[in-house]
């Protein structure tokens, strides 16, 4: 289980630490909202506080270049730990495995560059 509560990065604080914030928005646009955050099964303070926080602190793209699908399931134990992982963690599926992936190929070639250093060693 999760240790912090948080709802998508968005770390909740004790009801004594908020602090109200009260707009008019046009009648479309809430509705929108509330149909939103019922069918994502949110109250409306939740889904305030995500939207605030991802305009506050928006996710870099690293994305460059050409962009290609990697996709494959799961078994579904797993795929609901790592669900319980992400929202734990305020992270998307893809900001979980290009992580992964990515901290393997980065220790994979520190492992690489440590071996030749040590094949220029031996041949010195």
């Amino acid at each position: 289980m999760c240790s912090a509560s948080s709802l998508n990065g968005v770390k909740m604080m004790p009801d004594s630490e908020k602090k109200g914030i009260t707009v008019k928005i046009d009648a479309g646009l809430h509705a929108e909202v509330r149909a939103y955050i019922e069918s994502h099964n949110m109250t409306m303070a939740d889904f305030v506080a995500q939207a605030l926080y991802n305009e506050l602190h928006p996710k870099l793209q690293h994305e460059v270049g050409n962009m290609r699908t990697i996709a494959f399931q799961v078994p579904d134990e797993m795929y609901q730990r790592i669900k319980e992982y992400l929202s734990c963690h305020g992270m998307t599926q893809k900001e979980f495995c290009l992580g992964l992936i990515s901290a393997e190929l980065e220790r994979e070639h520190l492992a690489e560059m440590q071996n030749e250093s040590e094949v220029e060693e031996v041949l010195e």
